[in-house]
């Protein structure tokens, strides 16, 4: 992890209490029961590191486990409340999800500016982009595989109730950019290229990713990623921390050289569109957008997580005319 905090500090620039060993103990856990069913409020310890990781489970309200695993990574200065609306459907449609809070580069970063102005909370999350910060994000992300395999084997409300061999990750902006690199996008240190792709992560959702490209080709940065793709951005999505414009955010989609790849480009879709819309008044363009996010990531998951051959037919054949004037649409 050494070389990949370098590689982070030379590239990153846009952009429930388990205790006891490396793993442990569940200590405490919260329920709630909410429109689309249950989810549970969880707060794991790495003991390796000491570090606090919140979780929020979305419990799903259909199928039979074992059930398919959706992580989630939220963006820069979020937490594990980002995305509720994919949270709720997915785990509505039969998948288990598991939104994971950053310490470090999750809400906390910002929320002592408060007051202070909009300059000061841009500062603030600004100086919380750097790779100590990005590596704690995959090493987060690393924790949460391995104490899915040990919750699934254990005595506990998970036993028995995941299937490890399904697994999907997603995330939202700097979450999008923790997910790409969990699916293989490229570091490069002193002319050498790393990849932190993980195995058992078998597909990914990307929102709003960013896109640092640092002189290299977006093949050379991107093309080492294999696993199926959805990436989602919009044609007003530019950075509100960082440089990248909305033109920018498909070049990841033209880097990707491996098969069953998509994007979608909404027409007017902003930033904040993916997240829920929640930091601004919602539009009439979100109320219809945020159906199709859903609907298109939740054919996504059943394509490329459960086999469905006829999710993966409506994706390829009926997206587009599904999206209608709203988004563009794109396979490879």
């Amino acid at each position: 992890m050494k070389r990949l905090l370098l590689a982070l500090v030379c590239t990153i620039i846009s952009a429930t209490v388990i205790v006891g060993g490396n793993v442990g103990l569940a200590k405490s856990s919260s329920e709630a029961e909410t429109g689309a069913g249950q989810v549970v409020y969880q707060d794991w310890l790495d003991s390796s590191r000491s570090r606090k990781i919140p979780v929020k489970i979305y419990m799903p309200t259909k199928g039979n486990a074992p059930y398919p695993v959706v992580i989630f990574s939220h963006g820069l200065g979020g937490s594990r409340e980002a995305a509720t609306y994919l949270g709720d459907y997915w785990s509505q449609h039969g998948f288990i999800c598991f939104f994971v809070q950053h310490v470090g580069s999750d809400d906390s970063v910002w929320q002592g500016e408060r007051g202070q102005g909009r300059a000061a909370i841009l500062a603030s999350l600004k100086g919380a982009m750097n790779g100590q910060t990005f590596e704690a994000r995959l090493e987060d992300v690393k924790f949460v595989l391995d104490e899915l395999g040990r919750l699934n084997k254990e005595q506990g409300s998970l036993q028995g109730k995941l299937d490890l061999s399904r697994i999907a990750m997603s995330g939202h902006s700097y979450g999008a950019n923790t997910s790409m690199t969990m699916a293989g996008q490229r570091y490069g240190v002193s002319g050498r290229e790393q990849s932190f792709a993980d195995a058992r992560v078998k597909c990914a959702i990307y929102l709003s990713a960013p896109v640092v490209l640092r002189g290299r080709s977006p093949q050379e940065v991107f093309g080492g990623i294999k696993i199926p793709g959805l990436l989602m951005t919009g044609t007003e999505d530019n950075s509100p921390v960082g440089d990248t414009t909305a033109a920018m955010r498909r070049l990841p989609f033209d880097g990707m050289t491996g098969p069953n790849q998509y994007l979608v480009i909404f027409n007017g879709g902003d930033h904040m569109l993916f997240a829920g819309a929640v930091r601004r008044q919602q539009t009439e363009a979100d109320a219809r957008m945020l159906p199709e996010i859903e609907r298109v990531t939740t054919a996504f998951l059943d394509a490329y997580l459960n086999g469905d051959k006829s999710a993966k037919q409506w994706l390829n054949t009926e997206t587009s005319k599904y999206l209608g004037q709203d988004a563009t649409f794109e396979r490879k």
